[in-house]
């Protein structure tokens, strides 16, 4: 006990050295006027050139204006007609000499909110000290804040659950009981609780995941709109600028219906399978083919679209970068959501069917020791194709802030593997008993434990890396 929670806090303690700020991932290539010019005459207007495609919610969110804080703008500002990545805002003619501050507040096409000020003089005299009062860029959360990593971290928790759950049921369940044939006591006590087990959990994960991405909404939009989190909760007019006129929004829009759908059609198949209402027939050890195929089709349109909402969008090569980022993920959450199940089954399974629970427990410990080689292999791999497609120079691995994060995500893997190398010896123990015992079986569920607790810090780690800067960009 006393070696799981020093990894606990090892993961915690690695975790507190991640950096506390990060930019956003739409960068000022240039402007004209440039930034800290000192122009012998007024400028006809202020040009912003991004290195993607970039978006304004509202007018407001770009202005240029003087040292008092009065705007010198003739028009609102907007992207360029003639360039998605650049932003133009006319100028009053013949500026007075001053210094004259350039405010804005962007979405980049990866759907992450950027703010920046940039300033330039007209006439002689020194560059004066930006001015930040009124700024549509002020207030609301950061990319970095609690409330932003929570919300990306209840995301992945809840869609990724789901993906792990429905892969459970049919690669570690399912043949686990082809393992062990007909003859277990107790089967019809082992396979309702296994039944239970899936129903609850899926009924628990597809609403979370529905109320995560209302979460997610209410935050990013508390970051767009330069509020708290709780009064976005309570701007209607808001959130619905933000749904109707932000690729973000467009993109919850869609994973809602999706996941609106997936509970429907997951609420059907619980219905076929408890339907009878008798009590004696003998639950199904992994329900119908074709409906669960159909809940497994919505869950990667969901999770594609996640992978193409952030950094992959906008990597090179972004079809390829968006398919390994979906691989990467499912493979995380089959690992995850297997490990928090095998760790119920070892707990809950003897206490559910007396006679031949250990038994199935130790079955579904040993394929899902199988299948976790597997999974854990395709996401250090996919992991290392993604990092690839982000970083341009192996330094930037310890040089930013985003390839620092990187490392951590590859330093809580050492730990895990040690504590899967030991469970595998003890698996291979286990199986050669006639009876598991019950030291053995609470010995791997401890272990499991750390494990999953090491992988939870991973995913949170994740959900800061997704705000952080390409070393590329």
């Amino acid at each position: 006990m006393l070696r799981t929670r020093s990894i606990i806090l090892l993961a915690l303690a690695m975790l507190a050295v991640l950096p506390g700020l990060a930019a956003g991932h739409a960068v000022l290539l240039s402007s004209e006027p440039p930034a800290e010019a000192r122009l012998a005459t007024s400028p006809p207007e202020l040009r912003l050139q991004f290195n993607e495609p970039i978006q304004l919610v509202a007018p407001t969110d770009f202005d240029v204006v003087d040292e008092t804080g009065l705007p010198v703008a003739s028009e609102p500002g907007t992207v360029a007609p003639d360039d998605a990545s650049a932003l133009r805002i006319p100028l009053r003619p013949g500026l007075e000499p001053g210094t004259y501050t350039a405010r804005y507040k962007i979405i980049g096409a990866d759907s992450h909110v950027i703010t920046g000020v940039l300033v330039f003089r007209v006439g002689p005299g020194p560059l004066a000290e930006p001015f930040l009062a009124g700024a549509a860029s002020a207030g609301g959360p950061s990319e970095t804040s609690a409330w932003s990593v929570s919300a990306r971290f209840i995301e992945l928790l809840m869609l990724g659950g789901l993906a792990g759950l429905l892969a459970f049921r049919w690669l570690v369940w399912r043949p686990a009981w082809s393992d062990l044939g007909d003859g277990v006591p107790d089967r019809l006590a082992a396979l309702t609780w296994g039944r239970d087990v899936f129903w609850i959990g899926f009924g628990v994960l597809a609403l979370g995941a529905m109320l995560a991405e209302g979460y997610l909404l209410v935050v990013q939009s508390a970051t767009i709109l330069g509020t708290s989190v709780g009064d976005a909760a309570a701007d209607v007019p808001g959130l619905s600028s933000v749904l109707s006129e932000t690729r973000f929004g467009s993109l919850v829009q869609v994973r809602a219906a999706l996941l609106f759908v997936l509970f429907a059609l997951g609420a059907w198949q619980f219905h076929r399978e408890y339907g009878g209402g008798d009590s004696s027939k003998e639950p199904s050890v992994a329900g119908r083919a074709l409906p669960t195929a159909a809940l497994v089709g919505i869950l990667v349109v969901v999770l594609w679209q996640l992978s193409a909402q952030g950094h992959a969008s906008q990597a090179p090569l972004p079809l390829l970068q968006t398919g390994l980022n979906l691989v990467h993920l499912v493979a995380v959450a089959v690992w995850v959501a297997g490990l928090a199940l095998v760790g119920l089954a070892l707990w809950r399974l003897p206490r559910a069917a007396p006679g031949g629970g250990r038994a199935v427990a130790t079955a579904v410990l040993a394929r899902f020791s199988r299948l976790a080689l597997i999974v854990v292999a395709v996401a250090v791999a996919t992991g290392v194709g993604r990092a690839v497609g982000q970083l341009d120079d192996p330094a930037q691995l310890w040089e930013t802030a985003y390839g620092r994060s990187i490392l951590i995500k590859v330093a809580l893997l050492c730990p895990i593997a040690a504590i899967s190398l030991r469970n595998r010896r003890v698996v291979t123990s286990l199986r050669r008993l006639k009876r598991p015992n019950a030291a053995g079986l609470g010995m791997v569920r401890r272990a499991a434990t750390a494990e999953l607790a090491l992988s939870l810090t991973i995913v949170l780690v994740a959900s800061l890396l997704v705000a952080q800067v390409p070393g590329r960009v």
